[in-house]
């Protein structure tokens, strides 16, 4: 039984770029959310950029990717505060055919009067680079707007088929702090992960997957057992960041149907929403929420234990051991207590009746 109010769940957002637009999103729900940004955004050396900037000006590339789309509103802010944005557009638009990764990089290239031939229909990177080698790009220019790190695999396709790639550099993105501060805050999400006392973890960068997963190997066998069997979702933004996702030992990420922070809110809003069940018992229903437990006496606060067990025996279809649960024998038994006697049994296998 399903509600639209999701309070009683908790998300742990990992962004730091528009996290609090995607707090709000999260919250008009009805959720919790939990902060850990564990990436920061930095702006490359402007100087640099701009030495480039003009040569672009002067000797347009005949191809151009745009990748993001706060990398191309970024570089064409710059573009206007430096005073050869209009130059800069009639390059572009005289000399170079412009491939978009994806819908907000296109949106960012048609605000100053530009477009592009090619959109990929995937919004990923690795599209871009097949459809430009069915062009002859052999001896041609060729500018790669980056994604916030350093060049990967697909640029590397393009100079084996003979193209000069320039790398356009607007922003880069690292971990949230350095070194020991930075995998603090790594163990601190993933013990909050492993303990069940978040439902959800967004992840709206590739980087930051990486950046949660750089803890110790116990650490991240806790991660892909809580993603795995332990009911926590994870849920990313679009298919490159699901992918990395997978790479790193989880099975099922949660994607939306579109790459966008609504459509991310408004899909893992859905999916927990089939969390909210009731239990019926001897002694009445029960409707669980998260870490609330409303009965017929009020409304009860389950402790980390009880949700992680109780999670982990709705995506289990109602049956586990104790082992599987990742709790005690007492552990479970207080947790039969604490629910009023609807959940019955003894300690070893639990059943439960959902409606």
């Amino acid at each position: 039984m399903a509600s639209p109010d999701l309070s009683g769940l908790t998300v742990a957002v990992t962004a730091d770029r528009r996290r609090d637009e995607q707090a709000v999103l999260l919250e008009r729900l009805g959720l919790e959310v939990a902060m850990f940004p564990l990436l920061s955004t930095q702006a490359e050396d402007l100087d640099t950029l701009r030495a480039l900037t003009l040569e672009i000006c002067r000797v347009p590339p005949r191809y151009l990717v745009a990748n993001t789309g706060y990398g191309m509103r970024t570089w064409l802010g710059w573009c206007s505060e430096w005073g050869v944005l209009s130059e800069l557009v009639d390059a572009l638009r005289n000399g170079t055919a412009i491939a978009a990764r994806g819908a907000k990089a296109l949106g960012e290239l048609r605000k100053v009067g530009l477009d592009a031939f090619y959109k990929a229909p995937g919004e990923t990177l690795d599209e871009v680079v097949g459809r430009l080698l069915e062009e002859e790009v052999a001896g041609k220019d060729v500018l790669v707007q980056l994604h916030g790190d350093g060049p990967g695999d697909e640029l590397a396709r393009l100079a084996v088929a003979g193209a000069r790639v320039t790398c356009l550099s607007v922003y880069r993105t690292g971990t949230q702090g350095a070194g020991e501060e930075a995998l603090a805050l790594a163990s601190r999400l993933a013990s909050t992960v492993a303990l069940g006392t978040v439902d959800a973890v967004t992840f709206t960068a590739a980087p930051a997957l990486e950046a949660l997963f750089a803890v110790s190997e116990d650490e991240r066998r806790a991660l892909q057992a809580a993603f795995n069997g332990g009911g926590v979702v994870a849920a990313c933004i679009g298919p490159v960041c699901a992918a990395k996702a997978r790479a790193l030992g989880v099975g099922e990420p949660l994607v939306p149907e579109h790459p966008r922070l609504g459509s991310l809110a408004s899909g893992l809003g859905a999916h927990l929403a089939k969390r909210q069940v009731v239990l019926r018992g001897d002694h009445g229903a029960v409707r669980l929420s998260g870490r609330f437990a409303e009965t017929a006496s009020g409304l009860q606060v389950l402790s980390p234990v009880e949700r992680r067990a109780l999670r982990g025996l709705l995506s289990r279809g109602g049956s586990a051991s104790s082992h599987a649960l990742g709790a005690t024998e007492a552990e479970l038994s207080r947790l039969s207590e604490s629910l009023d006697g609807v959940l019955q049994g003894s300690c070893g296998e639990w059943a439960l009746a959902l409606s």
